[in-house]
């Protein structure tokens, strides 16, 4: 999978999270990690978060689809409706 971020988000992301926007490549890494919707009009395109396990802790990273491409927009620790909302899925088979 290839991923594309904006080098001044990814900065900010730095400052704000703690961690690099690549960082949000390993959250899809967890075979259990579920995609959401994250749509807002005010974007002015359909983005997504996936929330995963990465060293044990849940992270969610914000990102959408261009041309097979991912562009990662946000990465941080996961809130508690993200929470909920992977732990109501099942598990995979590891």
């Amino acid at each position: 999978m290839i991923a594309t971020f904006d080098p001044d988000k990814d900065e900010s992301n730095r400052v704000k999270h703690g961690v690099p926007l690549l960082f949000g490549m390993q959250v899809f890494e967890d075979l259990n990690s579920v995609v959401l919707a994250s749509f807002r009009p005010v974007d002015g395109e359909d983005r997504f978060k996936v929330v995963g396990r990465v060293a044990g802790l849940l992270w969610t990273a914000i990102y959408v689809e261009r041309a097979k491409v991912i562009r990662l927009i946000s990465v941080r620790r996961s809130n508690a409706g993200e929470q909920r909302n992977y732990d109501r899925h099942p598990r995979r088979s590891e």
